[in-house]
């Protein structure tokens, strides 16, 4: 019987799940539309409402999200508000006798002052406390681990290296197996290797073998709903050797096949690149590669056979994952929330390790720094399209909103007031000098020049 619901906040899909083995996952995009006439709705909408995007990695920002009414909406409350419909939707699917524990996985490389913003929300909203109970708040990557210890399983001792590979970027965290997952340093988050850039470079192929442009293509709509097979088509290739994208654009009706070897071909520099980072993470934080005893990959990325392979071979260590690896983090979670060892005050940050002398791990003090960094790109990672690894609820592309059943203020009772200051808690700026380290511990990867 199921006790709990657990939620992983994620940029491009929120999942909610039970806390028993029977209950499937309730998956939704992350989008947010409002109805004047009903509910609000989470995921890809029935019927043309008020949208708002992108507010999973706004949360804390003193700049609202501008809906397509001219409305401002804080992107904690339109999180908050997902959250809580998204509860009530997965709560009723499981049939809960009583009210359940509740617990959310936040990405592991938001700042403190990030989590302290959406912790705010929250409490302002009464349903996310069914029973009086608060709604805890863990990072994914503990999430993750938790998911991972019950099955297939994981070290008891030595480190641990948690890949996250989701739709906007990868977060790579270090956890002390031995010290019940405790978070080693600070998590990295590396934006060169996502869902959304791979489902770009697909889209990006099938256009130049059709001989198109994809800036002088004009159907915004057909381009979404290509890039959204070119999504799909990925995800079957990671099962399968070959397949077909159906396009319909514009005087165009055909099918483009792509192989996995066309897919890996695009994946390899990337890769390449994110095991870099994977490295440097290690070597920063002063663990030698022979305390790593495993990579734990999970998201939706994680599928993808040629990502197991490289890790595998690069880091010379297990690579762990599960039979669904985008669910381990609602997963991990929904199990946590009734943990009576993980209090709510204490599930916010995974707090770095202090080693004393001669720890097993071997591990010395890692160099104090600022947050969590994100590779450089040439192109911010928000500048691509708001798309998931892996969308169960699929439809047309949106429906265009009226210009009537609308007032230029539509009230969502959160809204902010552009002649006020908003004083709300300013991210802390992650600029500093890049670090080159030596790769000679590990294999080198001789395909790839860097």
């Amino acid at each position: 019987m199921a006790n709990a619901l657990g939620l992983s906040i994620g940029a491009t899909q929120l999942v909610a799940t039970a806390d028993d083995s029977q209950s499937q996952p309730v998956v939704r995009s992350s989008i947010l539309t409002l109805h004047e006439d009903g509910p609000p709705e989470v995921g890809v909408p029935s019927h043309p409402g008020l949208t708002l995007t992108g507010f999973v990695g706004r949360v804390g920002d003193p700049v609202g999200i501008v809906a397509a009414d001219g409305s401002v909406h804080r992107a904690e409350w339109a999180l908050t508000e997902a959250m809580r419909v998204l509860i009530a939707d997965a709560a009723s699917a499981a049939e809960f006798t009583a009210p359940p524990a509740l617990s959310a996985s936040i990405p592991a490389h938001w700042s403190p002052q990030t989590v302290a913003t959406l912790r705010d929300a929250i409490d302002r909203v009464p349903a996310l406390a069914p029973g009086g109970r608060q709604l805890k708040l863990i990072p994914d990557a503990r999430a993750a681990l938790e998911s991972l210890a019950t099955g297939p399983g994981v070290p008891d001792r030595g480190v641990v290296v948690v890949c996250d590979l989701g739709g906007s970027g990868t977060s790579i965290t270090l956890a002390d197996a031995a010290r019940g997952f405790q978070q080693i340093g600070q998590t990295v988050r590396f934006v060169e290797f996502s869902g959304q850039q791979i489902d770009q470079m697909l889209l990006t192929q099938v256009l130049t073998d059709l001989n198109q442009d994809p800036e002088g293509t004009t159907s915004v709509g057909a381009l979404t709903r290509l890039r959204d097979q070119c999504r799909l088509a990925k995800e079957r290739l990671s099962g399968e050797t070959a397949t077909s994208v159906p396009v319909a654009l514009p005087g165009i009706t055909t099918d483009v096949r792509l192989t996995r070897a066309e897919l890996e071909d695009h994946l390899r520099g990337p890769l390449s690149s994110l095991i870099n980072a994977i490295q440097d993470t290690v070597e920063r934080n002063g663990i030698h590669p022979a305390n790593i005893n495993a990579v734990a990959s999970v998201g939706g990325g994680a599928n993808i056979p040629l990502v197991t392979q490289q890790l595998s071979e690069r880091m010379r260590v297990p690579v762990i994952t599960g039979p669904q690896p985008q669910f381990a983090a609602a997963q991990g979670v929904a199990l946590l929330a009734t943990r009576p060892d993980l209090p709510p005050q204490d599930a916010t940050a995974m707090r770095p390790v202090e080693q004393p002398p001669g720890d097993a791990t071997m591990m010395r003090p890692a160099p104090t720094g600022t947050g969590t960094f994100a590779a450089p790109v040439a192109a911010a990672a928000n500048d691509a399209p708001e798309l998931a690894w892996s969308q169960d609820d699929s439809a047309p592309d949106l429906a265009p909103l009226q210009e009537t059943g609308y007032q230029s203020g539509y009230s969502t009772g959160y809204t902010v007031d552009l002649d006020d200051e908003y004083q709300g808690p300013a991210e802390p700026t992650t600029a500093r000098p890049e670090l080159q380290f030596s790769h000679e511990p590990y294999a080198a990867d001789d395909d790839y020049d860097y």
